[in-house]
């Protein structure tokens, strides 16, 4: 063999591989890019990792890695963090214009995050930077293959529409530009129909780009889930199952499709549908945590609690890093009354939680929890704090005014209902309770007033008549030492009550026998005042004989027999 003869062989043989390693490669990032749309964003990443170890001067590789992070926050944007995943993403596209400073897609990156922070002149400044590294009349020089060409523009255009800027002059030229370097590109036409769905609503034109781009990869799913989800915004549920069944069915690796199935088949009360695609959906997103969680969010959802505490426990024996489980784990464990178990859950939560990660629910629940283990002081601290992060929770004022009416601080929890009155946004229940703050404060008035408010909207209210009897009783000339009660103030109230409790009086015993005792004794007063009033007097005897009969050895009973005695033989 001549000295020539090898390196030949060797060039040889790398043609002859060349392309199969290109097409290897270039099916990798394929399979790398699907895996994220498929929200397995762990395999995904460990992919991507994996090729620029292979090639670590390969931008694309950066760029398309980046997204990963950026997908993962879109995925679950309650319980991951903008932040981090922005920054990982920006660490990674600053690393790839290193290895690959040609490369716009990295810049275009870039452009994106600034964009997600409406950043609109910085973003602009990034993607210019990217577009002066792409062939145009003033860059003749510059040679880029028209496919790559089209895909830095159609990028630019999608980042737009991923951070909700409504600039679609800009890219519907960016798009035109794209479509006339490479008409073939299916994720031109998902770019497309997207900024047609979601930045002009026009339903009928994403639809035709989206069946644009199936035609031109019939084996994609993407297009037919947009098509699914545009018909779920429209309230077109069946159109919309049958979509999502059709994506199924043509890719059953394709987890945002059982996920969204889930969420449609529970709007339907389907719950065991529902629950089935949503543990498809967990099964395919194996190693993330944020998929797990996204399907004990929906277990929440349908008030399906022990299965909840089930996942959710499961989740933590393989990791308990992410704190969002605790949150969890309180919420459900308060709604099966495991009262104890919630209250450490949240503790640990808020405990763990950065500031901005807190939600006025997670102080909500924790005010909850707190009441339910008699710590009402506390709770009322949190229900503050739930409504100053949101007040468009008004209910909150509501358990704010309860919570101090438990701790007897009743000006204070006045206070708090008139604000939520203040607001027109009282129920009957409000006015209730305040109407017993007033009542213990000792402010009769406006107790009468405030109880006669709940009477008005609910006249069947059994407590509140009483309570209003009570007030009125107050109100009463009445001298406790010397036994007389002379005006009779609540006689129409407490006569309500008897009237509208007979026919569940055996639950009503003790609140029966109070109001009894009070018709008896005003007409007994009445008598006394009066002895010639013989109709007085049998109205005594006929009160105080139906409260003895309710329980003739309570020791109120048992005090009026001698004075029921000496009526009868008043009346003889």
């Amino acid at each position: 063999m001549s000295r020539f003869t090898k390196p030949v062989v060797v060039v040889i043989v790398l043609l002859l591989f060349f392309p199969f390693i290109t097409k290897t490669y270039s099916q990798e990032l394929k399979d790398a890019i699907k895996l994220s749309k498929s929200e397995q964003f762990k395999k995904a990443s460990s992919m991507f990792k994996y090729l620029i170890q292979q090639t670590p001067s390969n931008g694309d590789l950066y760029y398309f890695y980046g997204r990963n992070f950026l997908d993962k926050y879109y995925s679950d944007t309650l319980n991951i963090s903008l932040s981090e995943m922005a920054d990982s993403a920006k660490a990674v596209y600053e690393l790839g214009i290193q290895q690959d400073p040609a490369n716009p897609l990295n810049l275009v990156g870039l452009g994106g995050l600034d964009l997600i922070k409406k950043k609109i002149p910085e973003a602009q400044a990034e993607f210019a930077k990217a577009m002066a590294l792409l062939p145009s009349k003033a860059n003749k020089q510059l040679k880029m293959d028209p496919a790559k060409h089209s895909r830095v523009l159609i990028e630019i255009a999608e980042s737009y529409v991923t951070a909700n800027v409504h600039d679609t002059a800009n890219v519907f030229v960016l798009l035109h530009q794209a479509e006339k370097l490479d008409s073939k590109n299916p994720n031109l036409y998902i770019v497309k129909g997207d900024v047609y769905f979601y930045l002009l609503n026009d339903g009928s034109k994403a639809i035709s780009n989206y069946n644009e781009a199936q035609r031109l990869d019939p084996k994609s799913p993407e297009a037919k889930l947009r098509i699914g989800q545009l018909w779920m915004r429209a309230r077109n549920y069946t159109d919309a199952l049958s979509y999502y069944q059709e994506v199924v069915k043509m890719d059953s690796t394709f987890a945002p499709a059982y996920r969204e199935l889930g969420y449609l088949l529970s709007r339907a009360n389907r719950n065991a549908e529902a629950q089935k695609n949503y543990k498809k959906f967990l099964a395919l997103s194996t190693g993330n945590t944020s998929a797990r969680i996204t399907f004990v969010n929906i277990l929440l959802d349908l008030k399906n609690y022990f299965e909840a505490i089930y996942q959710l426990n499961l989740i933590m024996n393989v990791d308990s890093s992410e704190n969002t489980l605790n949150r969890a784990l309180a919420y459900s464990y308060y709604e099966v009354q495991l009262y104890d178990k919630g209250l450490y859950y949240i503790q640990k939560f808020i405990k763990n939680a950065k500031p901005e990660k807190i939600l006025s629910l997670d102080y909500s629940y924790y005010g909850k929890l707190l009441t339910k283990n008699k710590q009402d002081s506390l709770a009322a601290e949190m229900y503050l704090k739930a409504y100053d992060m949101d007040q468009s929770k008004v209910d909150l004022l509501s358990e704010l005014a309860a919570s101090y009416y438990k701790q007897k601080k009743y000006k204070k929890s006045i206070e708090i209902f008139s604000k939520k009155i203040a607001l027109g946004k009282a129920s009957s229940q409000d006015y209730y309770t305040m109407g017993k703050a007033y009542f213990n404060d000792k402010d009769y008035i406006n107790a009468d007033t405030t109880l006669g408010t709940v009477i008005t909207l609910q006249p069947e209210n059994l407590a509140a008549i009483l309570y209003r009897a009570r007030t009125k009783s107050y109100m009463d000339s009445v001298d406790v030492q010397k036994g007389t009660n002379f005006t009779g103030y609540a006689v129409p109230f407490y006569k309500l009550y008897i009237e509208k409790s007979q026919a569940d009086s055996a639950k009503y015993i003790k609140e029966r026998s109070e109001a009894l005792d009070y018709m008896a004794f005003y007409y007994y007063c009445q008598y006394s005042l009066n002895p010639k009033s013989l109709t007085d007097a049998e109205n005594a005897l006929k009160y105080w004989t139906l409260m003895t009969a309710l329980n003739p050895n309570e020791e109120k009973a048992l005090k009026v027999k001698p004075v029921i005695e000496l009526l009868k033989l008043k009346l003889k």
